[in-house]
């Protein structure tokens, strides 16, 4: 009678986290008035994550969920989409489905600090990575393309200088211009072979063997804020950014309109140079 009341148990066991949403959703959030939120916000990061199998689901994983849903929200919003997927990964924990509960960063009101690669840091980073991971993440750095958009990408998408992306986050088709590099790349790499696990495994070994552990900034969106804040460096001009990261609103791109000290430094050593000589005073 244990026997099969164990093997009724192995079998009801959910094994990816979507098996887990429709196993627990209805029960954990019964008669709760946020039932659709934040079943909705599950949806959201099943899909964000690349569907992963329940026991893939690490810190690493919910660290670059977060960083991937906090551009251009309130702090609060974002604290709401987190407190779903702790919530159901706790039930799931509880109920020993889940070997290892994830830690979780928690959104606190100052913080807006959006990080970023040196020129340094990439070239550590990508020498850290196998051969195909360390393309991939070369070319989201190039496009600023989100990490799905990447791994779905056919050849067929490879038009000349631009990647067609037909199918988007915002539901709205565009082009993304590609440098050379990015186009060599793409021509020896796409599509790509490797799985949303195998990524974050290796940048898992890749940010320890950098000292990058303990900051939770370090997360494989940050190609993404690169990309942007590199743009925007360069143009200085966020309309531009806008159209390379596909936001609708400009003001989810406005996040990026942050600028380094040695810009700032730049700027006021540009301006005195354009100002006229002051007058010698005795």
């Amino acid at each position: 009678m244990a026997l099969k009341s164990v093997y009724r148990r192995n079998q009801d066991r959910p094994q990816t986290l979507h098996e887990l949403l429709r196993h627990a959703g209805p029960r954990i959030w019964t008669s709760h008035k946020s039932f659709l939120q934040s079943h909705s916000n599950i949806v959201d990061a099943i899909e964000i994550m690349g569907r992963p199998a329940l026991n893939d689901i690490t810190t690493s994983m919910v660290d670059d969920y977060i960083s991937e849903v906090s551009v251009g929200i309130k702090p609060s919003t974002l604290n709401r989409k987190l407190s779903a997927l702790h919530t159901i990964l706790k039930y799931a924990y509880d109920r020993e489905w889940l070997d290892k509960m994830p830690k979780f960063t928690w959104a606190k009101e100052d913080n807006e600090r959006i990080r970023w690669l040196s020129h340094e840091e990439e070239r550590q980073l990508l020498s850290l990575l196998p051969p195909q991971v360390s393309a991939f993440c070369e070319i989201l750095i190039h496009t600023g393309m989100r990490r799905g958009e990447l791994l779905s990408l056919t050849k067929e998408q490879i038009d000349g200088d631009y990647v067609r992306l037909w199918k988007t986050k915002t539901n709205k088709a565009r082009s993304v211009p590609l440098t050379p590099r990015a186009k060599e790349l793409l021509n020896q790499w796409a599509p790509f072979t490797i799985t949303v696990p195998i990524i974050h495994r290796e940048w898992t070994k890749a940010r320890k063997a950098m000292g990058m552990e303990n900051d939770p900034g370090f997360v494989l969106h940050t190609l993404r804020h690169t990309t942007a804040t590199r743009v925007l460096q360069t143009t200085n001009n966020i309309a531009v950014v806008q159209k390379v990261l596909g936001h609708a609103k400009v003001t989810t791109t406005m996040r990026y309109a942050h600028v380094s000290d040695e810009t700032l430094l730049d700027a006021v050593r540009l301006t005195a140079n354009a100002s006229p000589p002051a007058f010698a005073t005795n």
